[in-house]
């Protein structure tokens, strides 16, 4: 949850840094479909305005800021297929560069998760997670500040959190290449550079350390992710637990 809670901020950031610019509408129609997509009560009026915008108004000046904000939705939503084809639409009009940033961020993580054994272009999905993942922590030291009520300390931990991000999507491609060796170094990294241990990430470095026959450690980082609560499956079961049990 501390993660999307994390880039759930950085999207009001972004958002803010790029509203600031003061899109240039070109009728009220315009901002208020916009304002609807903006002020919208719930994630699935969010999308839905978000889709009914970009339909209406593809040209607008706005258009990167609402395919973001639609991209943010459809994620919460857990709709992989509308999360990938509102991120592309965001890359395409090559928005402000804390909006790329949380963009790729995003996409990097989702991919590696979506993407099977046997996909037939698993490789090509996977290369693309990692470009992004890469491409994102090329831009996160050069991103400015975009709350002026934010400290510097607050700044700098956002964005370590960010950089935690990327090396755990990188972690995920490496599980899916299964070279278990950089998954471990990335999801180490990973959890070094976050202000607190994230479960589906500690199950992930357990993961890959019984995939090396280091079952003593894996045990350890299994035990310390059902220590702040698991990492529950579908079924409400803690998947940390049951890895643990089965080494």
């Amino acid at each position: 949850m501390k993660r999307f809670l994390t880039l759930a901020l950085a999207a009001c950031l972004c958002a803010a840094g790029l509203l600031a610019q003061q899109p240039n509408f070109k009728s009220q129609e315009e901002v208020d479909a916009f304002i609807a997509v903006q002020n919208a009560a719930t994630v699935q009026d969010r999308a839905t305005a978000g889709v009914a915008f970009l339909g209406t108004y593809p040209e607008s000046e706005a258009a990167g800021l609402a395919a973001y904000m639609t991209m943010l939705s459809y994620q919460q939503l857990n709709d992989f297929d509308n999360m990938l084809l509102y991120g592309d639409m965001v890359l395409e009009h090559n928005p402000a560069p804390g909006v790329m940033a949380g963009t790729l961020i995003s996409l990097a993580g989702a991919i590696p998760t979506r993407t099977r054994e046997f996909d037939l272009d698993k490789e090509e999905k996977l290369a693309k997670a990692e470009d992004y993942a890469k491409r994102a922590m090329g831009l996160i030291p050069t991103l400015v500040k975009m709350d002026p009520n934010m400290s510097d300390d607050e700044w700098l931990a956002t964005r370590k959190e960010f950089m935690s991000q990327c090396h755990e999507a990188l972690g995920g491609v490496a599980l899916k290449r299964e070279d278990f060796a950089a998954a471990e170094a990335s999801f180490r990294k990973a959890l070094e550079m976050s202000a607190q241990p994230i479960p589906f990430t500690l199950y992930n470095l357990a993961l890959v350390l019984s995939k090396q026959g280091k079952n003593e450690e894996a045990a350890a980082e299994a035990q310390r992710c059902t220590d702040i609560g698991g990492f529950q499956g579908g079924a409400g079961n803690d998947l940390c637990a049951e890895l643990k049990q089965g080494l």
